[in-house]
């Protein structure tokens, strides 16, 4: 007979395993808070696996809270993560992703929200760092449009009983009209349709940004105005990648794409027949001046970096390091440039926030621009205190993450206490 313990490490090995297990148990919503928060908090004894296997997790330093709910409505796993709400209430994207195993999800989520808190930091947003997954336990094969609104519609519904401490947005997989769902259950969220009053897609935005860090670059570093010869590599030719594939191919530069959907590069080709498509396998090993991840993170490890065949590495996608400051001391050391994904892929969180208060697309056009300015500031300091870009940028987020709202103070922790207060 199978021991309890490993009948336990076999509910949380997957997805669909810890949903089953929550359901059985009858215990399907919970928090994992950080142990300074929590006080005297102590989680009912079928969670206790739950919070050492986060708190295991290499991304957990820094989290103020973690909460889930397995919604047998919907069939999906919530999970919402809070990093860090000094500068105001988390706010991060919504993605709608099946993991193989429950570890993947945490470790996904985990890093994401942390760099959130430091993208909104160096974005000098008011808002702290958060991010949020669903996860339908049976993949995303099986999600028509009657359940696609109802995932959604639950989701709101468990983000309203968060009581604001997290606001979700657009991401990997998720649209404004998904957010308009969300909006019918809970006003914590953003990126809605224009109709709404919302900045909808943030995504070109996004691609804009990363375009002018690589024209910033190229003029630190070549003195050139323009992509002019230059060739790209853009892995993931999405929301995001199509855009900036276009954007560089209009300032001069040769593409090559690599994305595993078919439809993407056939949309991307459509717009550009001269792109050259590259295989997954052939990714790291393509010459190219500047290789631009824009698609899921944890890309470059310590292999890839010796694979490499660019001088800059300048991309949209979240967390396109394993390892940020061992991968980004490697680029250093092969002379490639790396500029870290947090301080210029920022664009996209910048649109969300500028609905808070009505929107001025005037405001987006200046927030570009001094993505162009910031880069150039990054490398001529880093240049001149011998520290990768990497180094220089966290040190900036790390103390801007520091300041508290103006206004509300680190307000976030005080709703993650009341909400332990009401055994959430």
């Amino acid at each position: 007979m199978d021991s309890p313990t490993l009948l336990s490490e076999l509910a949380f090995s997957t997805p669909e395993t810890f949903f089953a297990y929550c359901q059985e148990n009858a215990n399907t919503t919970g928090v994992v808070p950080h142990p300074s928060i929590g006080g005297a908090y102590a989680p009912p004894a079928r969670l206790n696996a739950l919070e050492a296997r986060v708190r295991s997790n290499s991304g957990y330093a820094g989290h103020e809270a973690v909460f889930f709910q397995a919604n047998a409505l919907s069939g999906c796993l919530f999970f919402v993560f809070v990093h860090n709400t000094v500068r105001g209430m988390a706010q991060g994207g919504t993605r709608l992703m099946a993991y193989d195993t429950l570890d993947d999800l945490l470790y996904d989520g985990l890093r994401l929200s942390r760099a959130m808190t430091e993208k909104n930091a160096v974005a000098e947003l008011w808002w702290g760092g958060g991010k949020a997954i669903i996860c339908p336990v049976d993949g995303l094969a099986n999600i028509d449009a009657e359940r696609r609104k109802c995932i959604f519609e639950q989701y709101g519904a468990f983000v309203a009983s968060l009581n604001g401490v997290y606001v979700a947005a657009e991401d990997m997989n998720t649209t404004p009209e998904d957010m308009l769902t969300i909006l019918s259950a809970d006003r914590f969220v953003t990126c809605l349709p224009p109709r709404a009053g919302g900045s909808s897609n943030p995504s070109p935005w996004t691609a804009k940004g990363v375009f002018k860090a690589m024209l910033a670059t190229v003029r630190h570093v070549e003195g050139r105005d323009s992509l002019a010869g230059m060739s790209v590599l853009v892995q993931g030719v999405g929301n995001v990648g199509h855009t900036l594939a276009r954007l560089a191919a209009g300032a001069g530069a040769s593409i090559l794409a690599a994305d595993p959907n078919p439809r993407a590069i056939e949309a991307l080709q459509n717009a550009l027949p001269e792109v050259t498509v590259v295989s997954g396998d052939q990714l790291f090993d393509t010459p190219c001046d500047i290789f631009a991840p824009s698609a899921r993170g944890g890309v470059i490890d310590r292999v890839a970096v010796e694979k490499l065949r660019c001088r800059y590495v300048i991309g949209a996608a979240n967390n396109q390091l394993v390892d940020d400051a061992e991968q980004s001391r490697q680029l250093q050391a092969r002379n490639i440039v790396y500029l870290p994904d947090f301080f210029i892929n920022r664009m996209g969180i910048i649109n969300c926030a500028n609905e808070q208060y009505g929107y001025l697309e005037a405001d987006l056009n200046t927030a570009v621009e001094k993505i162009y300015a910031d880069v150039q500031w990054l490398l001529k300091t880093a240049g001149a205190k011998h520290q990768t870009p990497y180094q220089v940028a966290i040190e900036q987020a790390k103390k801007l993450a520091a300041i508290p709202h103006p206004i509300w103070g680190h307000r976030g922790v005080r709703i993650i206490q009341d909400l332990l207060q009401r055994k959430f």
